[in-house]
């Protein structure tokens, strides 16, 4: 390159101006020193150019890559989004390092003293049937729990550039993560389960509430992985019944990762990307939607509020749509202290479903049963 330019006609009418220009921008005189940097040089102007261009064109782009998106956010919503992102980025950091959001032995104590004060008072109250359906695997899972091999390497790049090319948008691949395509696919599994008799009579009541829904509620975390969920899993019913979902942010996930963070505000419903086909419009009432969990309300106040919300209904049955560690923390929680079960110990499957009797007692005392504890599908994992 330097010998080109340096017999070159450009080079040699103006050998002083090029050596200011040179000196201008930091770099040596003698064009043979500076090879490597002014292809370091042009490269960075080339992809200077190309975020101009990809900036002007960001509407066109946006309709051509993400129509769904695009319906619903504008350009004049980007730096809102920007900043709203930088504060939950911020926020998620600083849950991170302060966040105790689980289940302490603490809490599992005074459970347990609750248990003891409820034991001798004879029979409930009060039963509410309760069903976990647990999400399906998110994009979160796909990246980060499917082991350390030299594919984790392939699958944490791909995932980073898509969520830095979400960035302007309301959607995110680590923040409230999403289903990824195997997350979306054992949904589709578990629909194709619920339009098939069931097998097994003991599951059968618990079966009959899913699909057909009489006398019972439908619950999801607010997260929008469990939330699509409840969308493509129970299609059927909600096509037929048109009834919402209701969101409840009680039942966003025990953890402080940034995956159980939400992107939706209080009383107010998911929204969800182009990648997610929806056989029906969603229908949720968010009006138990109270926006992301705090420091200051934990898992164990999570678990207690919900269970409190489900006595106060008046329907039989319960389904909830959630997360994994919220399903088996609520197990050892209400779980009597002396059972051994492995619904304290493993989680349930993607898309596992399992049903159990909530027995309220006096002083918003809550206990499971656990001869109660029905698995309609899935079940717990093996480890």
């Amino acid at each position: 390159m330097a010998s080109i330019y340096a017999h070159s006609p450009i080079g040699a009418a103006f050998p002083a101006t090029s050596a200011a220009v040179l000196s201008a921008l930091g770099l040596p005189p003698s064009l043979d020193a500076i090879d490597a940097q002014l292809l370091q040089l042009c490269g960075l102007l080339l992809l200077v150019f190309l975020m101009a261009l990809i900036a002007l064109r960001l509407q066109a782009v946006r309709d051509l890559v993400l129509p769904e998106v695009a319906a619903s956010t504008s350009l004049a919503d980007v730096p809102g989004m920007l900043v709203r992102k930088a504060r939950l980025v911020g926020y998620g950091a600083i849950f991170l390092i302060l966040s105790k959001d689980k289940v302490s032995k603490a809490d599992l104590k005074r459970a347990a003293a609750a248990h003891a004060a409820a034991a001798p008072r004879g029979p409930p109250l009060k039963t509410v049937r309760i069903i976990f359906m647990r999400h399906g695997e998110s994009v979160w899972n796909y990246v980060f729990n499917r082991g350390f091999q030299p594919s984790f390497l392939l699958r944490l790049l791909a995932t980073t550039l898509k969520e830095l090319y979400l960035i302007p948008w309301e959607d995110s691949a680590y923040i409230d993560s999403p289903l990824s395509e195997l997350g979306v696919q054992q949904c589709t599994a578990l629909q194709r389960f619920l339009r098939k008799p069931c097998l097994d009579p003991r599951a059968q009541k618990d079966y009959d509430a899913v699909t057909r829904g009489e006398g019972s509620l439908l619950v999801s975390s607010h997260l929008r992985r469990a939330a699509a969920t409840a969308l493509v899993s129970l299609s059927d019913r909600l096509a037929k019944s048109r009834e919402p979902v209701h969101l409840h942010s009680s039942c966003q996930e025990i953890s402080r990762n940034f995956d159980t963070l939400s992107l939706t505000p209080s009383a107010c419903a998911p929204k969800f990307g182009s990648d997610l086909a929806l056989e029906i419009s969603p229908n949720f009432d968010a009006a138990c939607n109270r926006g992301n969990k705090s420091l200051s309300f934990g898992g164990y106040d999570r678990l207690l509020d919900f269970a409190q919300w489900a006595a106060d209904r008046p329907e039989p049955t319960i389904i909830i749509t959630g997360h994994s560690l919220w399903f088996r923390s609520f197990f050892q929680v209400f779980l009597p202290p002396s059972c051994e079960h492995v619904a304290t110990k493993r989680k349930i499957v993607n898309c596992g479903v399992v049903g159990f009797d909530l027995q309220v007692g006096p002083s918003k005392s809550f206990s499971v049963d656990p001869d109660s504890i029905v698995v309609t599908y899935g079940g717990f994992a093996s480890k």
